[in-house]
């Protein structure tokens, strides 16, 4: 039986794919966006994390620690989890853990109601889940057996061979585009974007229920320039829908519980802004929604 790493299963969503969604949020990520907001995500191994207002110094985590590790020390820590255990005001803890098909399947299964009343279903996402292909391809094919309705969340910086067996499973892919510009995308989430404009297309071929979502971010992508960059592209390989995001910083305490800086100094764009945006998209045929 095949094993992932999964660190949240997320119930009731209204967002992520139509109707009441489970999401399941699998650890790994190629991209380092600078707004992310898991970044407790990005590594595909169990993360502990630190809450600095429960913690009361009283030491108990060094002394129950094998390799004498420092609070977010990554080379040192082996993420054993004795330092959860001995942490008396639950300070500590560990994100991230290993599940079979079978345990994410039958956790699923809970919501089926849920999703059989509002044409819901389950959504994968990450961090990027084709960091774990094997385990996202056994999952999907678990769901589809039992008619649940799945969608994928993805940045499409994946080999092709395991983006194109996943994709042509789902009923929906959510395709994200951070920019059109490679230069900027490499300044902001660390790898460029000419292997994910690629794949986009190639998506878009194999699966006609390809959604583009874009995460506006004033400052960096939320310009008509860009964004009608984008809703050509869109048009050119037969994307019909754009999903805007609006930027929000609900993520940047975890940063500090990781003993990561927070860097992104994106702002949310006006509600007229987004506006135009959204009319400038509908403005070349495509179907736009606010929200994911």
């Amino acid at each position: 039986m095949k094993k992932g790493m999964v660190f949240n299963i997320q119930r009731y969503s209204l967002h992520d794919g139509d109707g009441i969604r489970t999401i399941v949020f699998l650890k790994g990520c190629p991209l380092k966006c600078e707004w992310c907001s898991n970044p407790e995500s990005q590594s595909i191994e169990p993360t502990v994390v630190f809450e600095a207002t429960r913690c009361i110094n009283c030491g108990k985590c060094m002394e129950a620690c094998p390799t004498g590790a420092r609070l977010n020390d990554d080379k040192q820590c082996e993420v054993c989890g004795k330092c959860v255990k001995a942490c008396p005001t639950g300070a500590l803890e560990v994100i991230g853990r290993e599940m079979t098909v079978d345990e994410v399947v039958n956790e699923v299964e809970k919501d089926r109601s849920f999703f059989e009343n509002s044409n819901g279903g389950v959504t994968i996402s990450g961090g990027e889940p084709l960091q774990q292909p094997d385990f996202t391809r056994a999952l999907i094919e678990q769901f589809k057996k039992r008619y649940i309705d799945v969608a994928i969340e993805t940045c499409g910086y994946d080999r092709w061979d395991d983006l194109k067996s996943i994709a042509e499973l789902c009923d929906t892919v959510l395709y994200d585009i951070k920019h059109m510009d490679s230069e900027v995308h490499m300044k902001f989430t660390g790898v460029p974007n000419e292997l994910i404009l690629e794949n986009a297309a190639k998506v878009a071929d194999i699966n006609q229920n390809t959604i583009f979502r874009i995460p506006l971010l004033g400052g960096i992508n939320a310009d008509e320039e860009n964004i009608s960059a984008v809703g050509d592209y869109a048009k050119e390989i037969g994307v019909r829908e754009i999903h805007l995001l609006p930027y929000h910083r609900l993520g940047e305490a975890k940063y500090r519980k990781l003993g990561m800086e927070y860097k992104c100094e994106a702002y949310t764009p006006d509600d007229d802004t987004i506006d135009k945006l959204k009319r400038l998209l509908e403005g070349k045929g495509l179907k736009v929604k606010i929200g994911g």
